[in-house]
């Protein structure tokens, strides 16, 4: 039997590499990070779009920079910010250790 909205808000997905989370309107809630990159220079960008072929500097959510002396982990990013096309998390090249949980509608 499906969940209500009531009895879980959100949905959840474990990522470890660039990732299309949602092609739909929605909303993002938090980014956790479970492990940073152990490298500088590691970012995940965080863009509204239904597909990475729609990526555009003004489709830019959030830039989060990856370097481990940043973090104590696990951290939590709340957003709570409305999506009009979709959710896709883009991680830089050269990433190899990053883990983290993104909670959206």
């Amino acid at each position: 039997m499906p969940y209500s909205v009531l009895e879980r808000p959100f949905l959840w997905k474990h990522l470890i590499a660039t990732t299309q989370v949602i092609a739909r309107n929605g909303m993002l809630h938090t980014i956790t990070i479970n492990r940073p990159d152990v490298g500088a220079g590691a970012l995940i960008s965080v863009y509204d779009v239904a597909a990475a072929a729609d990526i555009l500097p003004a489709n830019m959510i959030a830039n989060i920079t990856m370097d481990d002396a940043f973090y104590v982990v696990p951290t939590t990013l709340i957003y709570d910010v409305t999506l009009v096309s979709g959710l896709y998390i883009l991680f830089s090249a050269g990433i190899t250790t990053v883990d983290i949980t993104v909670s959206y509608k």
